[in-house]
């Protein structure tokens, strides 16, 4: 059975964590160790409580439920385009075998 479509809220609600959070590419930045130590607009985990990224906050503590419902949706959507694909092409085989009983 195939996923359920997303909800026009819900989606409205990933577009607008996206368009609050900073552009990107979020690029990460190495500390003098080469260790990971800033990604974009993080540089530390305590920076949760900073107002101006609370965005990203929310952005990133989304991600792991958004991205996979987002990937549902977009095969959800691929397997319905083959399937009226698929059809569109049988109407047109019958179509054209039609004419040619003429």
């Amino acid at each position: 059975m195939p996923p359920e479509p997303l909800a026009a809220a819900y989606l409205a609600e990933i577009q607008d964590r996206v368009i609050d959070a900073p552009k990107g590419p979020w690029d990460v930045e190495p500390n003098e160790f080469g260790a990971p130590d800033q990604v974009g607009p993080i540089a530390y985990l305590q920076t949760w409580a900073d107002v101006d990224l609370a965005p990203t906050v929310a952005f990133i503590s989304h991600a792991r439920r958004d991205v996979p419902a987002l990937l549902g949706e977009v095969s959800r959507q691929q397997d319905a385009i083959r399937a009226l694909e698929l059809r569109i092409r049988q109407l047109e085989q019958a179509r054209d075998d039609g004419r040619h009983d003429r």
